[in-house]
């Protein structure tokens, strides 16, 4: 039995059953890589290495400070304790002269000299230079509280003369025990042609030859405390 036909004057219907229309693929491209783009952000360090930093840096601050105290204990021990001739040094701290000397005397070509004085000179520093000038030093605090310098050398020179006393100009001699020893004045020349200042705070100096080598005595005291000095030094180079 067949189908029955609509009629002819009946609008068709459109079937529900036709395919979708397709989309249209895009024609832009997909977003790539651009300079534009930021960069991704560092990775924070870690806590160790921070860490590690540190103390690499506090290590190397510990090492100087070590360091720079261990040069200022042997620069006390070897050379005195200081250049104040009015400080007054610990009993523990005294600087030994006789072992100074036993040192400086493997090195030096004359007899080294030790002074015996009494306890109310102090001995601030003692040192020998080697080479084609030697020179054996020891400055003291004389009883009067003035720094003196007793230098030993092969032979008074005009070198030594100046190095010790500035503008040194001769002031006669003096006797020191058996041995008549030369005077002399420093600083700048006075209208006569001698030291401006001669009074006890002038710089002046005592210089004596004996045995083999030359002893110069300097300070800004009285000619009594450099003549007792180089008393001193005289008699133990006689021994």
């Amino acid at each position: 039995m067949s189908a029955p036909v609509p009629p002819s004057g009946s609008p068709s219907r459109p079937s529900t059953d036709a395919p979708a229309e397709a989309p249209v693929p895009s024609t832009a491209s997909s977003p790539g890589p651009s300079s534009s783009q930021p960069m991704p952000a560092a990775a924070p360090r870690s806590r160790y290495a921070t860490f590690a930093e540190n103390t690499t840096t506090r290590s190397i601050a510990w090492a100087l400070i070590v360091t720079t105290a261990l040069v200022v204990v042997v620069a006390m021990v070897m050379f005195g304790v200081g250049n104040d001739p009015k400080r007054e040094i610990p009993e523990t701290s005294r600087l030994d002269v006789a072992a100074s000397a036993e040192r400086a005397q493997g090195l030096a070509p004359f007899r080294v000299a030790v002074p015996a004085l009494g306890e109310d000179w102090e001995a601030r520093e003692a040192r020998f230079a080697d080479g084609q000038d030697p020179r054996w030093r020891i400055r003291y605090t004389a009883p009067s509280g003035s720094a003196v310098t007793m230098i030993q050398a092969p032979a008074i020179t005009p070198g030594l003369l100046q190095d010790t006393l500035a503008g040194a100009r001769t002031d006669g001699s003096v006797q020191v025990g058996q041995t008549q020893c030369e005077t002399y004045l420093g600083g700048p020349a006075g209208d006569d042609g001698g030291a401006a200042s001669q009074g006890a705070g002038a710089p002046r100096a005592v210089a004596c030859t004996a045995d083999g080598s030359a002893v110069l005595v300097s300070g800004t005291t009285d000619q009594q405390e450099l003549v007792a000095l180089a008393d001193a030094a005289l008699t133990s180079i006689r021994g």
